[in-house]
């Protein structure tokens, strides 16, 4: 059993494999302590990964370096599967790197767009041939929403969840269809441009704000385990190498 801990922004996600098989998981958004060692004391796994793209607080440090499994931190310097083409892989959020590897193990051979919509939604191309391409990062839905609000003196501080008409009919569908249907026309906008240069390119689709945007689901690939997949990949991987 491998125990992947995923911490994001706004929460860690605590995810258990047997094998390439996630078994069970949990969100957390404070007591990450309390929750691994439940997870420790409940499944018994014999090794762990580890992301942090969150601020390393003292009881991240503290529980990380006390694990009483073998561990490896997943950076974007840590070997995976994909070949990397990223220029800067220092900088490269581990998360990115472990959600192109795992949408490229349910996917193989396939051109990909893999689309994180989180705090922040990221858009990272792994290619058919196995290569880490890149990828852009944005504002995330509850981002701009906030940003409207706090820098303009009147709007106020509308819910990405709500109706959302084509065109807004007052000023909190106005800025709801302002942000989530440009979110949805800024995916299928890079779907288009990259499409001529990567053939039969899919879009796939995970994060926390992923179903909230009202996407074609037939069209695209989803998986809401997809960066523990990933950072469950890179762990055989390196036990392997």
């Amino acid at each position: 059993m491998n125990l992947i801990i995923d911490i994001g922004n706004t929460c860690a996600k605590l995810t258990l494999f047997d094998g390439t098989t996630p078994v069970a998981a949990r969100r957390v958004e404070r007591g990450l302590e309390a929750a691994v060692a439940d997870a420790l004391s409940r499944y018994r796994p014999s090794r762990c990964a580890w992301s942090c793209v969150g601020a390393e607080t003292d009881e991240v440090r503290r529980t990380l370096t006390a694990l009483p499994v073998p561990a490896l931190h997943v950076t974007g310097l840590t070997p995976t599967p994909l070949r990397n083409a990223y220029r800067s892989p220092a900088t490269l959020g581990a998360d990115r790197l472990a959600a192109v590897v795992g949408a490229a193990g349910l996917q193989p051979r396939t051109n990909l767009l893999v689309v994180d919509a989180g705090t922040c939604i990221t858009y990272d191309l792994v290619d058919a041939t196995g290569t880490y391409r890149g990828g852009n990062i944005s504002p995330g839905a509850d981002m701009r929403l906030t940003a409207m609000h706090e820098h303009t003196a009147h709007l106020p501080l509308a819910d990405a969840c709500g109706d959302t008409p084509d065109v807004g009919y007052d000023t909190l569908t106005a800025l709801r269809a302002g942000v989530m249907l440009g979110i949805r026309y800024e995916m299928e906008g890079y779907v288009r441009a990259l499409a001529g240069r990567y053939p039969g390119l899919r879009l796939f689709l995970t994060g926390g704000d992923s179903l909230r945007l009202e996407l074609p689901t037939e069209s695209i690939l989803t998986d809401e385990h997809l960066v523990a997949r990933g950072l469950n990949s890179i762990l055989l991987y390196n036990e392997n190498i």
